[in-house]
């Protein structure tokens, strides 16, 4: 409608002669009027306050007050204008993912009722009340769902630990390794809060991981496991003579390493899968660039940065393989043989931290290398969580 140029008999496009007229006139308007944005929360309140008249709603029922706002500004004024209407829903019953998530508009209303589902929030019998607003138009919806079900509403109890780095040995008087820890410890923290989040993990910590997604992870990441112990040697070969007691500690890692993948070939055939198939398979666009990455990086004179790649895969078997292992074998009804390539990278990771330990402690390390060993760190932690991203995508 042309609030502006309108007339009283005209309510809006429609009354027009054509279209055209209407268009020409302002009377279609696809922008949303920021100055009424304001109105919505008064809106929303209202029909909250008919609801409790009607007798549809008892505010002193409600178990959960799900409600879709863009911003704190209107939370603060729902909450206001209910307290002046008298009755409103206490604030620990409020649900919102608004700080953690962000504002993800229509959708809003469904990812939040997914997290109350999922978290382990929601008892049975439990009153859910949905607000949600829609501000193009300048409507507010109400639902009232009841939860349904016996016992906790999850099928397992939310896996997702607080991250929390590995531990590094370092010399807290050197204000280099100080400053490489810390950072590392930084780029770790980041990398297992996003780690949760990649579709395949985020399963397997809310209980939902099936023997399917065990096969297609081992699948694609037996490739990357090959790479491993070729890149690390690769790299031995670059780093000078003068620091020949490097070279034998990356030495040292590849000999460790060149024979994991047949462990994980093992678990794969005593899962139900076929030996030929893993052998056969290809790398996703994930491993692909990892790959690329660190060979690129193992091909440079002294590439002793590679230790920030250590510090992301050796991580993960310190820090999470165990934690999977267990959680798979757990979840399938699986026997520890079927997941001896993440129970055994638990401990022979720890043995590799202590050689990166060494090589952070080495009087080689300056300032710019530390800076060279934290951007590969982070470089390899983006490209680690594209491989587990990109299952199956090759």
């Amino acid at each position: 409608m042309n609030k502006e140029g309108a007339n009283e008999n005209q309510t809006g496009w429609l009354d027009y002669a054509s279209i055209h007229e209407a268009a020409n006139d302002g009377a279609i308007n696809l922008k949303q009027d920021i100055r009424l944005v304001g109105e919505m929360p008064k809106v929303g309140v209202k029909r909250f306050f008919e609801l409790v008249d009607e007798g549809k709603v008892d505010p002193t029922s409600i178990d959960w007050m799900v409600c879709h706002y863009s911003s704190h500004y209107f939370r603060d004024e729902i909450f206001r204008l209910m307290q002046l209407g008298g009755m409103t829903i206490p604030a620990d019953k409020w649900f919102t993912n608004l700080y953690t998530k962000g504002n993800t508009g229509a959708a809003s209303i469904y990812i939040m009722l997914e997290e109350l589902l999922n978290e382990g929030h929601l008892k049975p019998g439990e009153k859910v009340l949905c607000m949600v607003p829609e501000s193009g138009r300048f409507q507010t919806s109400y639902m009232l769902l009841t939860v349904v079900g016996t016992g906790n509403m999850t099928a397992t109890e939310y896996m997702e630990r607080q991250p929390e780095a590995p531990h590094l040995d370092f010399d807290n008087a050197n204000l280099v390794q100080s400053h490489l820890v810390r950072q590392l410890v930084n780029v770790w923290i980041d990398f297992e809060q996003k780690l949760a989040h990649v579709p395949i993990i985020h399963k397997l910590y809310r209980g939902k991981f099936t023997l399917e997604d065990y096969m297609l992870l081992m699948e694609n990441i037996r490739q990357q496991v090959i790479d491993g112990s070729q890149w690390i040697a690769r790299a031995a070969s670059y780093i000078s003579i003068e620091n020949i007691d490097l070279r034998s500690m990356f030495i040292a890692h590849a000999r460790d390493e060149h024979r994991d993948f047949q462990i994980l070939e093992r678990n794969y055939v005593a899962v139900g899968g076929n030996l030929v198939d893993i052998q056969s398979g290809e790398k996703n666009i994930g491993s692909e660039a990892l790959s690329a990455y660190l060979f690129q990086r193992a091909s440079r004179e002294n590439p002793v940065d590679l230790m920030g790649a250590m510090w992301i895969i050796e991580g993960l078997g310190c820090r999470m393989a165990r934690y999977w292992g267990e959680a798979i074998r757990d979840q399938l009804g699986l026997n520890d043989d079927q997941v001896s390539f993440l129970l055994y990278h638990s401990d022979s990771d720890e043995k590799h931290f202590e050689r990166l330990e060494a090589g952070i402690q080495h009087p080689m390390l300056t300032m710019e290398i530390a800076e060279r060993i934290i951007k590969t760190a982070k470089t390899t932690a983006r490209l680690y969580l594209l491989q587990l991203e990109e299952l199956g995508n090759i």
